[in-house]
């Protein structure tokens, strides 16, 4: 239930997981105190987007998607909670003012590699286009909150088609903030049929920095 896709930029294939924007801090402070979206992302978001992942693959059925026979009230309760945690990271992301993506001298995920960018470069980005960047965080948000409730409900129908689509959720604001210039790559993937034309990573894109 956990789509991933590969994304080339700058002669390296780099894979856009999930909601994953980097390894967990050492020492991560407790999450009252997370007023960046790199301690959100790390410490409310990846983590509970990740272990929802994994009770939720541990009830796919044999034709896919979430068989209701294997899940029981512990999980259905699980799922809500995590739901409701990476929902309420989401929101605050939203709620950030101002939007600072990292604190002064933290390395994000991809900084260094190639294709990727330092947290000041991200922060460019978003700060082209706050208003996009702030309602993906709100949509991550409302998805989530929608998959707590079809938890609660024990509704598999629902909830499965939710799970499925949380990885392109939080792909489109990866591809528009993190990654900005590998939109064109999607769409020349689009082009040759390995990716869905409605892959929401289409959207808008926010511009690029000076000198990018």
């Amino acid at each position: 239930m956990r789509g991933k896709i590969l994304l080339g930029s700058a002669g390296a294939f780099m894979l856009l997981a999930g909601c994953s924007s980097g390894e967990p801090d050492a020492a991560a402070p407790p999450e009252a105190g997370d007023t960046t979206v790199h301690k959100i992302m790390v410490n409310q978001i990846d983590k509970n987007a990740d272990a929802l992942w994994d009770v939720s693959n541990a009830a796919i059925g044999n034709n896919g998607g979430l068989d209701p026979a294997k899940m029981d009230d512990a999980r259905w309760d699980r799922i809500a909670e995590l739901a409701e945690k990476v929902a309420a990271g989401s929101h605050a992301v939203a709620a950030l003012d101002p939007i600072t993506v990292a604190a002064p001298g933290v390395t994000i995920g991809d900084s260094g590699l190639p294709g990727g960018h330092t947290a000041q470069q991200v922060q460019g980005f978003i700060a082209a286009n706050p208003e996009l960047f702030r309602d993906m965080a709100t949509t991550l948000g409302t998805h989530m909150d929608e998959i707590a409730a079809a938890a609660h409900a024990r509704d598999a129908a629902k909830a499965g088609p939710l799970i499925d689509q949380l990885d392109s959720v939080c792909e489109s604001c990866h591809i528009n903030f993190w990654y900005p210039e590998q939109k064109d790559l999607i769409e020349q993937f689009q082009n040759e049929g390995v990716v869905d034309p409605d892959h929401p990573a289409l959207g808008p894109a926010a511009p690029q920095t000076a000198g990018e």
